[in-house]
Formats: structure tokens, C-alpha cells, sequence
């Protein structure tokens, strides 16, 4: 059996499509999962079985510790008569010490090269990352290259296989048609990679958006712990909103007009989805990020000045017609099943 990890939110619809191909092959897997951001909420909207098991540890760095150790202990219990052959996430250090802990070997996916590896280096079993970032700069990060699989393509690929948009979209959001509707996500204040330049950053480009007149200002925080980086006299302002209740990320995005985000996977979706994004990270920039910045599929605001600069104009939803990898779910698949087998065989 295999076991998978979800301890945030943007790998719910990275693995739906792969679970979805594990029940065609009749594959038998186990869902856990952490409280955190919309986690339990998208597993739940899109009625996937899961378990929820600890929360996040918070902003401080010793509370994240303690949480990490007791997350691991936490998940290890509630394994130890499940019979996993191979655990599965994308970043879950408590799931990769939980399974060294307990002798299953484990597969862990990531795509930013600037994350902590040291963890990952020494507990992991493999480490499955886009071929697209080079093996130099995975070296210069730390990473152990034996441990590395590839896999074609952005991870985010994986499920824009199946996007398709749906026409009453906004509606449902209740936001008109002709409004200029900006996505913004704030940069995560709980993250390894926090940075406050991103939070002035996020503060500007939504006093910049939320002053045209013909705007919609959407807030995609991850949690509470953000919100009280919009100030107050942003929040009184009629065209700022939060939004409420978990949605289809990639139908916010294609309705969106412009897209302004702190965060790595909503940045590459829009890129990926065509729609004009904007990034206002400013920790380490991945390789991903910046290969399509090289192409013009994404750009970086680095300083005040450039924040005006950014275009509030409505944008033509066109017929979807995305390239993409549409096999790369399946190949994902075929790694993890591959990888169980030859562990049973052993």
C-alpha cells in the first residue's frame, strides 16, 4: 500500500490526478493529511478520503521544530499497523521522518532547489524533482544528485491536463464580467522562506490595484496569520475582499485579469495558464520562476518603483489552449508504482 502526505494545500490538486490514476490501475493508497491553510477543505470539496493528522507549528522557528518532531511522531502511530510499502509526498519533512522512523522507504517530490535540504537529503529515500532544473544547481543547493529522479515538465502540469474553464465562474464569485478582477495571494508570514520585503511589497500592489476604480481585489490568503497584512483602511475600501470559501484554483485564475502573488505554485499556474502574473517573491528565486520570467510568461517586482508599472487592464478570456505535458500524471504514476515493486521484490 502506498501512503501519501498532504500538508498543504496546493498538493491537493497536485495529486488528485494521481490518485485518480492509482484507482484505474486498482492501486491501494492511504491519504493523510495536515491541518493547514486549505488543506482539509479542498480534500474535502473534492471528496477525496483522507485523515487529518497535526497542524502547522506556526512562525516560530522553535515551535516548528517541536511540531515537526511531534507531527512525525503523530503520523509514525497512526501508520504502524498500516503495512505501507512506500510513502509519497511533495515536501513533508514530518512524513519523511516518520517513515525513516518506521523503515518505509520513501519518495519525496519538491521543485524549489532553495528549500532546506538537509533533512531531505538525509532521511529520504528518493527525491523526485523537474528535469528541468540543472544538476548544477541542485549540486550548489545541497542536494545529494544519487537521490534525484527526474520527471519532464512542471509539477503543475500534472493537473492543468484536465483544466477546462466554466463559463459562470465569476458569477458564482460575484464579480461582473467587465471588472478588472486581481488575484492576490500574500506571502506565506509562516514559511521557512519568509521575507518582510514581500509583505511591503504585497501591501503596495494592493493599495495600487484597490485605487482603480474599475477593479476587484481578490485576497487569496493561505491562513489568519495573513490577514493582518492588509491594512485597515485597505479592508474598509468596497473592492477589497477575501475570499471566502475554497474555490477551483485554476478556474480563479483563468478568470483573473491580473495575478499578483508571494508564492511559487500560483505563480507558475497562471504562467502556465497564460494569464499575466506577477511575482512579489523575494526569497531565493527557483529556476522554474525564472525560466519563465526568461520567457516572458512571468515577471519579478523587485522595489516600489515597479509596482505602478504593472498593467490594470481586462483581459480577453479566450478559448484555453494550453501545452502542456498531458501525460505527466501518468508518468508520475508509473515512478511511484515502479518504485513500490522493486521495493516489495527487495
Amino acid at each position: 500500500m502506498l501512503w501519501f502526505d498532504l500538508d498543504n494545500s496546493p498538493h491537493v490538486p497536485l495529486f488528485r490526478p494521481i490518485f485518480r490514476e492509482l484507482d484505474r490501475r486498482m492501486e491501494q493508497y492511504f491519504i493523510t493529511a495536515r491541518e493547514f491553510a486549505q488543506t482539509r477543505e479542498l480534500l474535502e470539496l473534492w471528496q477525496i478520503d483522507h485523515t487529518i493528522v497535526g497542524t502547522h507549528g506556526g512562525k516560530s522557528t522553535l515551535k516548528k521544530i517541536v511540531n515537526l518532531l511531534h507531527r512525525s511522531r503523530q503520523l509514525a502511530s497512526h501508520m504502524l499497523a498500516k503495512r505501507a510499502t512506500l510513502a509519497v509526498s511533495h515536501g513533508s519533512r514530518a512524513q519523511v521522518l516518520a517513515s525513516w522512523r518506521l523503515g518505509i522507504p520513501s519518495v519525496l517530490m519538491l521543485d524549489y532547489e532553495f528549500t532546506e535540504s538537509r533533512i531531505f537529503n538525509t532521511f529520504a529515500t528518493h527525491l523526485l524533482m523537474p528535469s528541468l532544473i540543472p544538476r548544477k544547481r541542485l549540486a550548489e543547493a545541497g542536494f545529494n544528485l544519487q537521490k534525484v529522479i527526474r520527471y519532464d515538465g512542471f509539477k503543475e502540469e500534472v493537473y492543468l491536463q484536465d483544466f477546462v474553464p466554466q463559463a459562470d465562474f465569476r458569477r458564482r464569485l460575484d464579480v461582473d464580467e467587465q471588472t478588472i478582477l486581481v488575484t492576490i495571494r500574500p506571502p506565506s508570514v509562516v514559511g521557512n522562506y519568509h521575507d518582510r520585503r514581500s509583505e511591503e511589497l504585497f501591501q503596495l500592489c494592493l493599495d495600487y490595484a484597490a485605487s482603480d476604480g474599475n477593479t476587484i481585489c481578490l485576497i487569496v490568503n493561505r491562513g489568519r496569520a495573513e490577514e493582518v497584512l492588509v491594512p485597515q483602511h485597505l479592508r474598509t475600501r468596497r473592492n477589497v475582499r477575501f475570499l471566502q470559501k475554497p474555490v477551483d484554483g485554476l478556474q480563479l485564475l483563468w478568470h483573473s485579469d491580473v495575478v499578483i502573488s508571494g508564492g511559487g505554485t500560483m505563480n507558475r499556474e497562471a504562467s502556465l495558464l497564460g494569464v499575466p502574473v506577477y511575482s512579489i517573491f523575494t526569497g531565493r528565486r527557483p529556476y522554474l520562476d525564472e525560466s519563465l520570467a526568461e520567457q516572458g510568461r512571468l515577471r519579478f517586482i523587485d522595489g516600489a518603483e515597479q509596482v505602478k508599472t504593472i498593467p490594470l487592464v481586462w483581459r480577453a478570456k479566450s478559448q484555453y489552449s494550453a501545452s502542456t505535458n498531458h501525460n505527466l500524471a501518468r508518468e508520475i504514476a508509473d515512478i511511484i508504482i515502479d518504485l513500490s515493486k522493486q521495493i516489495q521484490i527487495s
